[in-house]
């Protein structure tokens, strides 16, 4: 076989050329959909290089043309340390900070089950199920805003600004009463705080790995599945002896501590503010108004790829936030139901670390495809029919917990695979972005199917969280296909 080789591409620019990127991308799948495409697959391509770079699409309308040869990376892959301790330390810092920003999501549940019985317990579950949607709406369209500003001037600031925000609201939440209460203070100030937190903690990580991106990714992202499996024991613990106010209270103290390390840790190795240092007020404003990149939405790439991010959060977050009033209508103890989230949440753990794994030898894409569907298949398979038995429902937490635990690992890996990293804090804001719509419908659609809680309003839920799943699935399968430009079951991407 003739010898291929890679253009050099051109160092990391300001984001004056974003437009040129997306125009370029979309120019790029128009050429897919309009010519046939050949797809060859080159084991020796350069011995120095992960086998992630192996991957090269030739375009033509037959062998004799002139070739366009591109690799499945859209950065240069001699851009990145891909190790060394500056970069194990980043990744160190990502991992503390996530710790309380995903663990946040993975608790949900559990606060949803006590303030159910206790504050809010003369409030039906659709209208409690608000908080928590509102919570990840809140976010979700925050991360729009650090992603842009992480992408123009680095992670301190919003670091230091979230975690103010965050102890702040869990402090406010302590003392809340009321369904009014509970959403200034946690569903609006938390998850303000929490959505400065999450971009750059996700995106820090992509500026030194990119062949080893979903494994270093998928270690850092571990944080969220330890602090899901810490902070319910210790909630466990707390509420019985100390109330929830003084409980709050301490998590809010644990989670500023961590926080403070991923300050500390997590700095960004591309740091555009020198391009943006003569901005007037307006022009920085309209930066942050223009945030939204709604030049994505032309790349159907990355449109699928965020509604199947879509779909997987709102099956995620509507199973954790109901799963654990699930076992208290089944009879279980509430003790029961904090083993059960904890179990979930500690599957998560050789999940994230398994499929980050595979991902990076089998394809991004193909994993991802794989995990989200049988997440949803679990359910049908396990929980609905045999939810009464606490041991199968042990059973199936564990095995929920690990093939769900590459939804917060591989979503921004895959959406950092169709773009450059220079972009990724922008593209993965406006991923989450629209993401953010449809968590705040979707929790509540969940409680309200639940309705009166009756087993068989329970097992209509889970359909839906299933039927969410495999939705998100077949979105994925449609991105990967409009990055290869035909079905190619084989092929690692």
């Amino acid at each position: 076989m003739e010898h291929l080789t890679i253009p050099e591409r051109p160092k990391f620019v300001s984001y004056d050329s974003s437009e040129t990127v997306v125009s370029a991308s979309v120019a790029f799948i128009e050429d897919l959909e309009a010519q046939h495409t050949k797809v060859h697959k080159i084991d020796d391509f350069n011995e120095h290089h992960d086998s992630d770079a192996e991957s090269i699409i030739t375009i033509g309308n037959d062998a004799t043309h002139d070739e366009k040869k591109v690799s499945m990376f859209m950065d240069d892959v001699d851009d990145f340390p891909e190790g060394g301790l500056k970069s194990y330390l980043v990744v160190l810092g990502s991992f503390l900070g996530l710790i309380p920003c995903f663990g946040l999501f993975n608790i949900l549940g559990v606060i949803e089950s006590y303030v159910n019985e206790h504050q809010l317990s003369n409030v039906d579950s659709s209208t409690v199920g608000w908080v928590f949607s509102v919570f990840s709406f809140i976010t979700y369209t925050t991360c729009i805003f650090s992603g842009t500003y992480f992408d123009r001037n680095g992670s301190r600031v919003p670091l230091i600004a979230g975690t103010t925000l965050v102890c702040s609201g869990l402090v406010a939440t302590a003392s809340s009463k009321t369904v009014i209460h509970f959403i200034l203070s946690f569903s609006l100030l938390t998850a303000f705080g929490n959505g400065l937190l999450m971009s750059p903690l996700v995106s820090v990580v992509s500026h030194y790995f990119l062949q080893k991106r979903a494994f270093f990714s998928s270690l850092a992202t571990l944080g969220g599945s330890f602090g899901g499996v810490i902070f319910p024991i210790l909630l466990r613990e707390l509420f019985p002896r100390l109330g929830f106010e003084w409980s709050m209270r301490i998590f809010a103290l644990i989670c500023g501590f961590l926080l403070l390390f991923s300050i500390l840790l997590a700095r960004e190795r591309f740091n555009n503010s020198e391009n943006y240092a003569n901005e007037t007020l307006k022009q920085r404003t309209l930066a942050y108004l223009s945030a939204f990149d709604f030049n994505s939405l032309r790349d159907l790439r990355f449109v699928f790829c965020a509604i199947g991010a879509l779909f997987a959060e709102v099956s995620t977050v509507s199973l954790m936030t109901y799963f654990a009033s699930y076992a208290i209508q089944r009879g279980f103890t509430i003790d029961d139901t904090y083993v059960l989230v904890t179990i979930v949440n500690a599957g998560t753990i050789p999940g994230r670390f398994i499929t980050g794994y595979l991902a990076d030898k089998l394809g991004r894409f193909n994993v991802i495809i794989v995990t989200i569907m049988l997440s949803g298949v679990v359910g049908l398979v396990l929980w609905m029919p045999f939810g009464y038995s606490l041991k199968v429902l042990y059973a199936y937490a564990a095995v929920y917990g690990f093939f769900s635990g590459s939804i917060f690992s591989l979503l921004p890996v895959c959406c950092g695979q169709i773009c450059k990293t220079e972009e990724f804090g922008r593209r993965y804001s406006t991923m989450y972005f629209i993401v953010a719509f449809g968590t705040l419908v979707g929790v509540p659609i969940g409680g309200a199917i639940i309705g009166d809680k009756s087993i068989t309003n329970y097992n209509y839920f889970i359909v839906y969280t299933a039927v969410a799943a495999f939705l998100s699935s077949t979105c994925y399968f449609l991105s990967r296909y409009f990055s290869l430009g035909k079905i190619r079951l084989t092929a690692k991407f």
